[in-house]
């Protein structure tokens, strides 16, 4: 049986940090506000962040703590998006890249 993880395509670091800057662009044009209280806003946003990123075998916390530390906020965000203070700190660990 073929593991569905290797089968997505898989990015450089290169190209996840490209993908989150321009995901990043994407929360601000949206903002906050709209992003913790509208469901169908914050779930197109957040599935647009956390799946590629899961699906990324390379990712792990030892290796890129940076991109493993997104991955988990994106992926708090994806189960609670009302949680403003994740949104936050997301948006804060993409600008250090």
């Amino acid at each position: 049986m073929n593991n569905k993880k290797s089968q997505y395509p898989q990015m450089t670091y290169k190209q996840a940090v490209k993908c989150l800057l321009q995901q990043v662009d994407q929360i601000r044009a949206d903002g906050l506000d709209l992003l913790t209280t509208d469901w169908g806003a914050a779930v197109g946003v957040s599935d647009q962040l956390v799946y590629p990123l899961d699906m990324q075998e390379w990712i792990s916390a030892p290796r890129y703590p940076d991109i493993y530390a997104i991955r988990y906020y994106a992926g708090v965000v994806d189960h609670d998006h009302t949680d403003r203070v994740s949104w936050e700190k997301l948006l804060e660990l993409i600008d250090k890249l």
